[in-house]
């Protein structure tokens, strides 16, 4: 028994169309919608300014909590110093 040809040559014929449609949707409508996205994402970063949030414990001096009734513990690098003395 013998399929007929025409089968087979609508089965390739709708894949060449499905991956036509494909190629087209990905290279003429996303990678564009992309690029566009990135090229905005980057000049509305550089039009808005970020700003330090100055509250934050390590970065403002004011805000850290010193201890008391401690001995200085640490060596010139900022290490603790472990030495006898």
């Amino acid at each position: 028994m013998k399929f007929p040809n025409s089968h087979i040559n609508k089965t390739k014929l709708t894949s060449k169309i499905s991956n036509s449609i494909g190629w087209f949707i990905a290279w003429f409508v996303v990678f564009p919608m992309m690029v566009i996205y990135g090229i905005l994402t980057i000049l509305v970063g550089k039009v808005t300014e970020t700003k330090d949030d100055a509250k934050t414990r390590g970065t403002s001096v004011e805000s850290k909590i010193h201890p008391k009734n401690t001995k200085n513990t640490r060596n010139n690098f900022g290490y603790p110093d472990r030495s006898v003395k």
